[in-house]
């Protein structure tokens, strides 16, 4: 099948994915450098690593994707095109920012632009609401509304933690800063992982949502939720019962995939093999955060640092990246790659595995090998679709 017609909101679409894929770099030196021991990095560098992940490169792509999945169906007015358009520039300079923020300083800055950050948060969320409403779902739908309203709490727990931390005074309870990580690992990024996942196979507009497919993104929401008051309001016995709900959501979700993942080539460079790696990352994901619930009763503050940066590895890398990479794929090429893709999809995955392994043991020698092998993969997969969204015409990127 040839790449999609381009979809209405196509311009806002590449700008943030542009912008999304250029904040990744930033992430994947720091990444790299860090990985293999070559700069020991301070916790604000290490910080901005983190948010340059998941709210550079992870939201940013999720809002194009938005664009892409609630802009079609229904015209769109030129007042809504103006709100698009403000709520697209104000996400490419409150993220960067937010990110450079969490670089540099421990002071106010980081909650006022966390503040700024959540306005486009939140507009996003509202314009994805407005559109749901004519519009016939399909689950990748909506999992995405289940993952932005999640990230709105998320969002609010991030800034109160960094109020706190800025200023001293207590402004979430005790114990309370586990929440917020906690809540976009799990409430944010797994239902939209899920819908990403399953957009793969049936890109660019998914069927209608069955009533099984609608409950299968209802466990992972509410699991998140549950999850969040456990570690908000120290109550570690809600937590094996929020990983439970994680459980029976991403079976459901296998159930239902089984006949796409059954038909993919793992020989051939897909956007559903990627799909399928996803699944595998959320699978692994699930299973370790259950292992350490049983193992530490409940109680992740208990759990190795080296162990937990594992489970956020396998959650970023493996389940969302590949992801993402599904959608890229199947947007700009199609449902078949060719050598580069190939290239990507085993740099990525091996480096991922290889990393994670190294991070579950703290074996330095597996991160000092695989941290360079994942890091290349990215930033080869970055500059193809990159290429790609910008001329997709030339010959050697199809």
């Amino acid at each position: 099948m040839e790449s999609a017609t381009r979809p209405v909101l196509w311009t806002e679409i590449r700008l943030l994915l542009l912008v999304a894929m250029a904040t990744f770099v930033y992430t994947i030196v720091i990444g790299i450098l860090n990985g293999t021991d070559i700069v020991d990095f301070d916790q604000r560098r290490i910080l901005g690593h983190v948010h340059g992940g998941t709210l550079g490169w992870l939201t940013t792509a999720v809002f194009a994707a938005s664009f892409w999945l609630f802009g079609e169906g229904k015209s769109i007015s030129d007042r809504e095109r103006q709100i698009i358009r403000a709520l697209t520039l104000l996400a490419i300079v409150a993220f960067p920012l937010y990110i450079l923020a969490f670089s540099t300083t421990y002071g106010n800055w980081r909650p006022a632009l966390g503040i700024a950050s959540m306005v486009p948060i939140i507009g996003f969320t509202g314009w994805v609401l407005y559109r749901a409403r004519p519009i016939e779902l399909g689950v990748p739908h909506i999992g995405f509304i289940a993952a932005l309203g999640t990230s709105i709490i998320g969002g609010v727990l991030g800034v109160l933690l960094g109020l706190e931390i800025a200023t001293g005074n207590n402004w979430l309870p005790d114990g309370g800063e586990d929440a917020h990580p906690a809540t976009m690992v799990v409430g944010f990024l797994v239902p939209v992982g899920l819908g990403m996942a399953e957009w793969a196979f049936f890109f660019p507009r998914p069927p209608k949502a069955t009533r099984l497919g609608a409950i299968q993104m209802v466990f992972p929401f509410l699991g998140g939720i549950i999850l969040m008051l456990s570690l908000l309001l120290d109550i570690t016995a809600l937590a094996p019962i929020a990983i439970l709900l994680q459980i029976i959501g991403i079976g459901i979700f296998i159930k239902r995939m089984w006949p796409q993942f059954r038909s993919v080539d793992l020989m051939v460079a897909s956007p559903g093999r990627h799909a399928i790696m996803a699944t595998i990352g959320l699978a692994f994901v699930i299973g370790l955060a259950q292992y350490f619930v049983i193992k530490y009763d409940g109680d992740f503050d208990l759990v190795p640092f080296h162990q937990l940066l594992a489970l956020d590895h396998a959650q970023f890398i493996g389940l969302m990246t590949n992801a993402i990479f599904a959608m890229l794929m199947a947007a700009t090429i199609g449902q078949k790659g060719n050598r580069l893709d190939q290239a990507v999809f085993i740099l990525v995955n091996v480096g991922i595995i290889g990393f994670v392994i190294g991070l579950l043991g703290d074996w330095d020698p597996f991160k000092h090998a695989f941290t360079p092998i994942m890091g290349l993969g990215l930033l080869l997969a970055l500059v193809i679709y990159a290429l790609r969204l910008t001329d997709n015409k030339a010959r050697w990127l199809r």
